[in-house]
């Protein structure tokens, strides 16, 4: 009888291990393809509206779209028209949240020449208007997407920022673990800017050596 409670026991220990590998594969792959569709329905709303109104370039905000008023202006002209959503509402005078019919959804605010996209894979990890820092990004539910001017005569949507395209897969990997991209002495929670990047950068997989588990990696 002993025996059997042993192999038993040793049976629980492993499905309990294996359980945790398959969801969190699982998990990767799901938000993965989030991160994929929400980047492909974007670029085709932005397609549709510079058939109306010009390249994007042409449209992107100025600084009377600065305060949440103004971006909800901005945004419902150009953009939301061709995004099915459920919900959208100002959290306060800067950030705008958009909740999109699929459950996932997005925290946007005009920089004034660079719009941030806070997307998170579901509408729950989104900030409201109790979250104090509402410009967060933990690469696992929240991810960072920018539409921005890239030269003189061009703007794109684009995952995570400009100087992250310009990094290896390593420097990537290296900013997604310790997060804060641009201090790169000091790690800092909720602010890995260069996950979306990588993701993109690998085919819109998450791959195994991405760090999935912990919200940072502290130096």
């Amino acid at each position: 009888m002993a025996e059997v409670l042993i192999t038993l026991g040793i049976i629980g220990i492993i499905a309990a291990m294996t359980l945790g590998i398959i969801i969190d594969k699982y998990q990767k792959v799901v938000t993965a393809n989030k991160l994929k569709k929400f980047y492909s329905l974007m670029q085709q709303a932005i397609t549709l509206t510079s058939k109306d109104y010009g390249e994007l370039i042409e449209w992107l905000p100025t600084a009377e779209h600065k305060t949440s008023d103004g971006f909800e202006k901005w945004y419902n002209l150009y953009i939301g028209k061709h995004l099915q959503t459920i919900s959208q509402k100002k959290l306060d005078n800067t950030f705008y949240q958009v909740g999109l019919i699929d459950g996932s959804g997005f925290v946007g605010y005009n920089g004034v020449g660079v719009v941030y996209i806070f997307y998170c894979t579901e509408l729950k990890y989104c900030a409201d208007e109790n979250t104090p820092n509402k410009n967060v990004f933990d690469g696992r539910n929240s991810f960072l997407f920018e539409i921005l001017k890239t030269d003189t005569n061009k703007a794109e949507f684009i995952t995570s920022h400009i100087q992250a395209h310009r990094m290896t897969r390593e420097e990537l990997l290296e900013s997604c673990k310790y997060g804060n991209w641009d201090d790169p002495e000091n790690s800092i929670e909720n602010k890995r800017h260069t996950c979306t990047r990588l993701i993109e950068y690998d085919g819109w997989e998450i791959k195994s050596d991405y760090p999935w588990r912990q919200t940072i990696v502290k130096k």
